[in-house]
């Protein structure tokens, strides 16, 4: 059987909660009224008893007939939400794409243009003829993309 959830904090249905209580009220004034024909005929200590019954009853009818029933004491349950996702992969587009910078990391001896430019990289320390300690040119990364070195053939 399926888990049922109560998503409301409405109470019961007045005109059920109405009926439960007259039914109620009128169990309870239908036993005072034994207790008070039975005051006839009962003898001893029983007295006492009934004569309480028709005494108290009362007061219980009333108090029971009063009570309505609440359905604000209770938090509703809430069921755990679910998980939506596409059955096909999400296609990208020229926007997301240009917004996407890569970054590739190349060697600095394999950076210049030809093999004039390696050899003379590797002569001056293996930067790629930038003068720099390598590093600087590494790390920073143009998002516009690589710029051609000077002099170099495009």
């Amino acid at each position: 059987m399926a888990k049922s959830y109560d998503v409301t904090t409405a109470g019961v249905n007045p005109v059920e909660d109405r009926a439960h209580r007259m039914r109620m009220y009128f169990l309870a004034m239908a036993l005072r009224v034994v207790c008070v024909v039975s005051l006839f005929w009962v003898h001893g200590w029983w007295v006492l008893l009934v004569g309480a019954g028709a005494i108290f009853l009362p007061w219980f009818a009333v108090m029971v007939g009063n009570a309505v029933a609440h359905g604000g004491e209770q938090t509703p349950d809430a069921p755990e939400p679910l998980q939506l996702g596409s059955a096909e992969p999400e296609e990208r587009t020229q926007a997301d794409a240009a917004s996407e910078v890569i970054v590739i990391d190349v060697e600095p001896a394999r950076r210049g243009a030809g093999g004039a430019s390696g050899a003379s990289g590797s002569a001056s320390g293996g930067d790629g003829g930038t003068g720099g300690d390598g590093a600087a040119a590494a790390g920073s990364a143009d998002p516009a993309g690589p710029r051609p070195e000077p002099g170099a053939a495009s």
